[in-house]
């Protein structure tokens, strides 16, 4: 199976490989918002959300078309503070070449005083 309909599965296998560190409400909402960095990252749309992150705008001026995200947790940061989003990603690159099953990384701090979650490059 592949294509969106495969997307679910890919969902479940994502969330049995890595064990739950966070508590549901946070691992969802980082998640979530993962989604939106990662997207913003390969189709350069809603990147001014984050002009911390995507700080030099001449990075990439080839990008991804066709672009969903499979599966995406939100866990721990094993390497320091905060918590990471594990992705699982489809689309094609700037040479056409559509693919399943590409994978990414973000990685999140969290504002103590107002709560929210900033990437982190």
């Amino acid at each position: 199976m592949s294509g969106p309909r495969a997307d679910p599965v890919v969902q479940r296998a994502l969330d049995d490989a890595v064990p739950t560190d966070l508590p549901s409400g946070v691992a969802d909402e980082v998640a979530e918002l993962g989604k939106e960095v990662w997207l913003a990252e390969v189709t350069g749309r809603g990147r001014d959300r984050w002009p911390g992150y995507f700080a030099d705008r001449t990075a990439r001026t080839a990008f991804y078309t066709r672009v969903r995200v499979q599966a995406a947790i939100g866990r721990k940061d094993p390497a320091g503070p905060g918590a990471v989003v594990h992705l699982v990603w489809a689309g094609a690159g700037p040479a056409g070449t559509f693919m399943d099953g590409r994978t990414a990384t973000v990685r999140f701090i969290r504002d103590e005083r107002s709560g929210t979650w900033t990437p982190q490059r």
